[in-house]
């Protein structure tokens, strides 16, 4: 297993593993495509390795059934639920089944992926199951966003973030996909050190709708015309392109912001970052950030797509002209 960047994410579970006390849960944050699923695969190692010295060891049987994802207790719970998405009496149908004993060993390991996209009840389910942890299960949990999250189940996990590779790693990543560093560097411009997204771009190209939508709302946002931002996340049609898209909307934020004040780089998504930047204020930008977020959490409780996509549009315009009101 290949593991690119991640370096403050894993010195946090190395110290984990040599203090001798693991958390019984763990919860790994980051943008999508960041690594997040391989990084709990190598964690979902670590709680089962049995091979001496440094875990995980990559060589014992229960590492090598685990990275090849054939191993009977270590369980993905959103692989198992209806049309790939959370609900409760799905949910509370797998968690009854880990109250039995694991198949192999002494230990079970249940990586919750996008922990962020489920809902209160999906959470408020959840929460009953790990308040009281049984001693042989495991629990490690993905979100690209903490502030989705139940404070009640967030106060129960250890948070560790998953940070993005260097360039150097970067390139070296893309080149095991045939990518070659002129591209590379490219890419990397364009989404910093996040080796999924660049991935997907080059795999999905124009369809990438909800990219596209994003960076040409970006772009109308800083040109201050919000007729031709409606237009862009017109183009959306599902939930999950809306998520997509006020991800990387934040994200674009996040980083004008640090820009903006002088506390950091321009790195992934360069020139929307410097344009943000430029176009505002820096509460007006701070004002958007916390809206992007505020939307994002609701962004899978809203039933109709094209209103609510219309609303973020209208909502980050109005959080703009809010600070600059003050």
């Amino acid at each position: 297993m290949e593991i690119y960047g991640k370096k403050r994410a894993l010195a946090a579970l190395g110290r984990f593993a040599q203090s001798g006390r693991f958390p019984h849960a763990l919860l790994l944050t980051g943008d999508s495509g960041i690594g997040k699923r391989v990084l709990a695969d190598y964690t979902a190692m670590m709680y089962m390795c049995t091979g001496e010295g440094r875990k995980p060891c990559m060589r014992c049987n229960e590492c090598r059934r685990t990275e090849q994802h054939i191993h009977p207790d270590v369980v993905y719970p959103l692989s198992v639920m209806e049309k790939g998405k959370y609900n409760a009496d799905d949910l509370r149908s797998f968690i009854a089944g880990c109250y039995i004993k694991p198949n192999d060993g002494d230990i079970r390991v249940c990586v919750f992926e996008a922990l962020d996209s489920m809902s209160v009840i999906c959470q408020n389910t959840l929460l009953k199951f790990i308040e009281e942890p049984l001693d042989f299960n495991r629990y490690i949990f993905t979100a690209d966003r903490k502030e989705p999250v139940l404070q009640t189940v967030l106060s129960r996990v250890t948070a560790v973030t998953v940070d993005a590779c260097d360039e150097k790693e970067f390139a070296a990543a893309l080149s095991g996909h045939g990518i070659d560093a002129s591209r590379a560097e490219e890419l990397f411009a364009r989404f910093g050190g996040n080796i999924g997204a660049a991935l997907k771009f080059e795999e999905n190209g124009d369809d990438m709708q909800y990219y596209h939508a994003a960076v040409k709302a970006c772009d109308a946002l800083a040109d201050k015309k919000e007729l031709d931002c409606l237009l862009a996340v017109s183009s959306l049609k599902t939930r999950e392109e809306v998520f997509a898209a006020l991800g990387i909307l934040t994200d674009i934020f996040a980083q004008a912001a640090a820009y903006k004040s002088g506390k950091g780089t321009a790195e992934k998504y360069m020139d929307r970052t410097k344009r943000i930047a430029s176009a505002y204020s820096l509460a007006a930008i701070t004002k958007m950030y916390d809206e992007a977020l505020r939307l994002y959490g609701m962004s899978f409780t809203n039933p109709n797509v094209k209103l609510f996509a219309a609303e973020c549009c209208g909502a980050l315009f109005d959080a703009a002209e809010s600070a600059n009101r003050r």
